[in-house]
């Protein structure tokens, strides 16, 4: 049975959950930026920030670490069932926030970069999902994504 788009505007996350689910997902490329031996650590961090919708992790369907905490799933609006992201759909929403933290293999300079990017792009991502008229952060908007409540 297919899902209605009225279906889907009752299952929309909530944005506070969203922004909890994105700060754990920061929180784990931060410990593997800090934990695994440079360069090696923000490489796996980045990685991360860029799949980490499509992990090959069985029950992971559509879902970061930090999805998975807070059940939430990003589903694709490309047809009316709720498929598994792809590699390509996970890098495309997430490339907002995955250039942010490229910048982060560049010691120094990198991490000034990060930050004068960073902080902004996520006040503007956290602004669209909250005030966007389908709670859209650029990336969904950039992979035809939305984020939905189990």
């Amino acid at each position: 049975m297919s899902e209605t788009s009225v279906d889907r505007d009752q299952r929309r996350a909530n944005p506070v959950r969203r922004v909890g689910a994105k700060f754990v997902d920061l929180a784990v490329v931060m410990l593997a930026a800090v934990v695994v031996i440079y360069p090696l650590g923000p490489l796996v961090g980045f990685l991360y920030s860029i799949f980490a919708d499509a992990l090959p992790v069985k029950g992971f369907a559509g879902q970061s670490l930090g999805k998975r905490l807070f059940r939430l799933r990003a589903v694709s609006m490309r047809t009316d069932r709720a498929p598994e992201l792809t590699l390509r759909d996970s890098v495309i929403r997430n490339a907002p926030v995955g250039v942010a933290t490229f910048f982060a293999l560049i010691p120094i300079w990198g991490w000034a970069i990060l930050a004068l990017i960073g902080f902004p792009l996520m006040i503007v991502e956290i602004y669209l999902l909250v005030r966007a008229p389908r709670g859209q952060r650029l990336g969904d908007v950039m992979a035809d994504t939305e984020v939905v409540e189990l």
